[in-house]
Formats: structure tokens, C-alpha cells, sequence
């Protein structure tokens, strides 16, 4: 027979064991939770890319918001008609970029995305470091995702 002090320590044992299970496993359990906002955002965000790679003004603005704003490494800001005018003419990118370690959060009809974007482009005639982090805002307009905002951290080369 067991007595009151055995079963407490085989409680303990097995909560430990639990609660050490719970946080090894949590990471995993979130991230499949996440999968499908992770594939929204690689989706948005390539659909981003590719306007801004283009190079065409109107493939541009059909993915920003009336209210998007820009801020790149070196402290230039744009708003929408100033991207539109000075700051989207002013890439060049000289190969296919790609977001690696995406971290995604949504709620409701917002969508931000954290991620690194190895790139090999010029911005305002400087080179961008080729594994640039970013964070891009999206907002939820009608079937698809546009751009409310954009952060460029990389270190002009």
C-alpha cells in the first residue's frame, strides 16, 4: 500500500514530466497552428516581391493601401505616391528574392509579417545586404492581402 507521501511524489513526478512535455511540444503545436497565416504570408509576400521586381508602376500600387508607408535602412520614408513616384523606381533587383524564418501574427483582416529576405538588389543606388531583415504590414482587401506597410533593416552596403 502506498502511503500519503509516496502518491505526492508520484504526482509531482508525473506533473513535472507534463509540464516538461507541454514546453517542449508548445513550440510545434503553435507553429502548426500558425501554418496557415505562415502560407498566407508567403504568398502576400511574393505577390509583393514580384510587383516591386517588375518594376511596373501599376503592378505596384495594385498591392499597396491607400495608407502605406515605407521606411528604409537609411531613414528614407515614403508614403504611397511618393513610393509610387520616387521610392519603387529607385529598386533594382538584380536576382529572385526569398523570405527565410517568417514569424507571422494575424488578427482579424491584419496580417504582420517578420521575416529575413536574402536579397541581391540596389535601392537609391546602394547595395542592400544579402540577408536583410523586414517586416511588412498587410491588410485584408476583399480575397487578397495588400501592403500597409514595409520596414527595410538591411545595412546599406
Amino acid at each position: 500500500m502506498f502511503s500519503i507521501h509516496e502518491s505526492l511524489t508520484t504526482f509531482r513526478r508525473r506533473a513535472r514530466g507534463l509540464a516538461v512535455g507541454v514546453l517542449v511540444l508548445w513550440p510545434s503545436l503553435s507553429w502548426a497552428g500558425d501554418a496557415p497565416a505562415a502560407d498566407e504570408a508567403r504568398s502576400a509576400l511574393a505577390t509583393f516581391m514580384s510587383a516591386i521586381a517588375s518594376g511596373d508602376r501599376a503592378a505596384v500600387a495594385a498591392v499597396l493601401a491607400p495608407e502605406y508607408q515605407i521606411m528604409r535602412s537609411n531613414g528614407v520614408g515614403y508614403d504611397r505616391a511618393g513610393y509610387l513616384d520616387k521610392g519603387a523606381p529607385s529598386v533594382k533587383v538584380l536576382s529572385p528574392s526569398r523570405p527565410e524564418d517568417i514569424v507571422v501574427t494575424r488578427s482579424g483582416d491584419l496580417m504582420v509579417a517578420r521575416y529575413f529576405l536574402v536579397v541581391d538588389e540596389v535601392i537609391a543606388g546602394e547595395r542592400v545586404d544579402h540577408r536583410a531583415p523586414r517586416l511588412t504590414v498587410f491588410r485584408k482587401h476583399g480575397d487578397r492581402w495588400i501592403v500597409s506597410a514595409h520596414s527595410n533593416f538591411g545595412v546599406a552596403k
